[in-house]
């Protein structure tokens, strides 16, 4: 597999929506229990909001050329005293199932993440 990790864009925000919904009905199945509303529109809006004001920015993993991603990690910036300054928050960080080709479902992995400016 040829991992690639892409810095999303505004446009991007109608998959990334699509991919939170996959992780909170993921979540709602594992705890059977509906713990999260979710709508496609509004979460579409915010994510195209906050990436286009800088408020949050989203990294998505794809498999070489393939345009749907693999996966996401969402984060913002945070404060506190305690930290002597700025760090990231990780609000979501989601990998699809994917199907091999023998067709049973298996995780697909991140196994290292580098990120530079």
């Amino acid at each position: 597999m040829n991992l690639r990790i892409d810095h999303a864009q505004p446009d991007d925000a109608p998959v990334i929506a699509q991919m939170v919904g996959e992780l909170l009905r993921e979540i709602m199945a594992m705890v059977e229990t509906k713990v999260f509303e979710f709508h496609q529109e509004g979460t579409e809006a915010r994510a195209r909001c906050w990436i286009t004001n800088g408020k949050y920015s989203v990294l998505l993993a794809r498999n070489g050329v393939q345009p749907e991603p693999l996966g996401l990690l969402a984060l913002y910036e945070s404060y506190a005293l305690y930290s002597e300054g700025v760090y990231g928050t990780i609000p979501e960080f989601y990998v699809r199932r994917r199907i091999d080709r023998k067709g049973s479902g298996r995780p697909c992995s991140w196994k290292r993440m580098e990120l530079g400016d």
